[in-house]
């Protein structure tokens, strides 16, 4: 499997910076979003605090068995990087 890689910077309204990638099977604009915003809302972040300054892709790799059983399981798998908790 390959993976299609968003980068995804978030600036949320208390002042937050979050970096993090979204990782899916295809390139799709709309549904790496979609996944951003999952990502934030299950962490507590709603969407009125999210301004979502980027979300592009970025480049293909290829896929360990963790992120393809991610992906295969829910679609998505987010790569945490800064300011994200762990």
């Amino acid at each position: 499997m390959t993976i299609k890689v968003y980068d995804t910077h978030v600036r949320t309204q208390d002042g937050r910076y979050l970096h993090f990638d979204v990782l899916i099977d295809r390139i799709d604009q709309e549904f790496a979003q979609a996944c951003a915003q999952r990502f934030l809302a299950e962490q507590g972040i709603e969407d009125q605090n999210i301004t979502l300054s980027e979300c592009r892709f970025c480049h293909v790799e290829p896929g360990n068995p963790e992120i393809g059983e991610a992906i295969a399981r829910q679609g998505f798998f987010i790569l945490k990087l800064q300011g994200c908790e762990a």
